[in-house]
């Protein structure tokens, strides 16, 4: 019979922690699927402009434009989110506690709780752990973890997917 944890510790979500989130959770981009959008962009722009389709150019290149900001924000993908996620935020401390009943995040901005059957699957990276829940995916860092609470977290999860 496995013991009960009952497990707390603080956090700060600042840039370093931020950046290895991302780099542990975010997915490879794929060539030409993640440029299509931009892709459509630019022959609907030119499209607009090559036919005279209006009587002005303006919305011709309004999405010419429009194509290259996203070409660029899928390229600059990484350093767009950890600019968007640290924009006028200082670093905050997170509280995490994790028992029998689930995660809890609180901080001044933060309050979460995630029971053990909302989570579909736990993933073990080098650096933390990958929860998913449903299409989101959430990341605990093992930097701010220990052994015995990793097993607790991956036996809890095998319960809660086994009913």
């Amino acid at each position: 019979m496995s013991k009960d944890i009952d497990f707390t510790t603080e956090y700060t979500l600042d840039k370093s922690f931020l950046a290895e989130c991302y780099d542990q959770t975010s997915q490879p981009t794929r060539f030409p699927h993640d440029y299509l959008k931009g892709l459509l962009f630019l022959v609907f722009g030119v499209v607009l402009l090559e036919f005279e389709l209006l009587p002005n150019g303006y919305v011709g290149w309004f999405f010419v434009v429009l194509s290259v900001v996203e070409a660029l924000s899928v390229f600059f993908k990484r350093t767009w989110w950890l600019w968007r996620q640290t924009f006028g935020a200082k670093p905050t401390t997170v509280k995490l506690q994790i028992n029998v009943d689930g995660i809890n995040y609180n901080s001044v901005k933060i309050n979460r709780s995630i029971a053990w059957p909302e989570i579909d699957q736990i993933v073990q990276t080098d650096l933390g752990l990958i929860l998913h829940i449903g299409k989101q995916r959430q990341y605990v860092s093992k930097s701010s973890l220990n052994g015995e609470v990793i097993a607790f977290m991956s036996k809890q999860n095998l319960k809660a997917n086994e009913t």
